[in-house]
């Protein structure tokens, strides 16, 4: 699977399988999760894995009962270490680039997860003194998401805005339009937006019922 079919619809797990994830491809997140940029090259993220079932108990309590924390066979906690994230930085290292940075992580692991034929479900709500319990995390160690990994039953196919319109050029406010010129032979040749130009294009791919890879449907869409 190429990154752009990874990215595109990624989405939440709503329902993960009960199958086993083999420790190799939970090394290939973690290893992809590493790969990401912070600040200063800090690389301030730690991550706890957790498989122990009594310990995904109390992980499920903690993060407000979200059933996919038992479902999935692995929850990772990603964590930032404050006291690193704050050497170069100080206070907005520990504030604003930890955040940046262990986020940028989580994402490689979503996508990761993706490619490898798995499914993330990325946690944000959670009681973090209990997390920190859990995990006997020393006091500069902040948990920032738990990642639950396993194989997905069913997914949150939840939709997305487009981004020509919440994107503005040069300032607030003066919108941000690419467009394209439809360039088939007997059609007018409007400009339209490009979001308007993807749309069409994999619902012209989708009513063909064909299987390709998103690579190819790159290619077709800027020929």
């Amino acid at each position: 699977m190429d990154v752009f079919s990874a990215m595109q619809g990624l989405n939440n797990v709503k329902k993960f399988k009960p199958d086993a994830v083999d420790d190799k491809l939970v090394g290939v997140i973690l290893y992809m999760a590493g790969q990401a940029t912070s600040a200063g090259n800090m690389q301030e993220w730690r991550f706890i894995v957790v498989k122990d079932e009594k310990q995904k108990e109390r992980l499920f309590t903690t993060c407000l009962k979200q059933s996919q924390m038992k479902e999935a066979p692995v929850d990772i906690i990603v964590c930032a270490d404050l006291k690193r994230a704050s050497t170069k930085y100080e206070k907005r290292g520990e504030l604003v680039y930890s955040l940046q940075d262990t986020a940028a992580a989580i994402q490689n692991m979503m996508i990761s997860a993706k490619g490898l034929g798995l499914g993330a479900y990325w946690v944000r709500a959670f009681d973090e003194e209990g997390v920190k319990e859990i995990a006997s995390l020393p006091e500069n160690i902040r948990p920032i998401a738990v990642v639950a990994i396993g194989y997905p039953e069913s997914m949150d196919n939840s939709d997305r805005f487009d981004f020509d319109g919440l994107t503005w050029v040069e300032k607030f406010g003066e919108k941000y339009e690419i467009s394209y010129i439809i360039q088939q032979p007997g059609v007018r040749r409007l400009p339209k937006p490009i979001g308007n130009m993807i749309e069409d294009a994999v619902k012209k791919h989708k009513g063909k019922g064909k299987k390709t890879s998103f690579s190819k449907f790159l290619e077709k869409l800027s020929g």
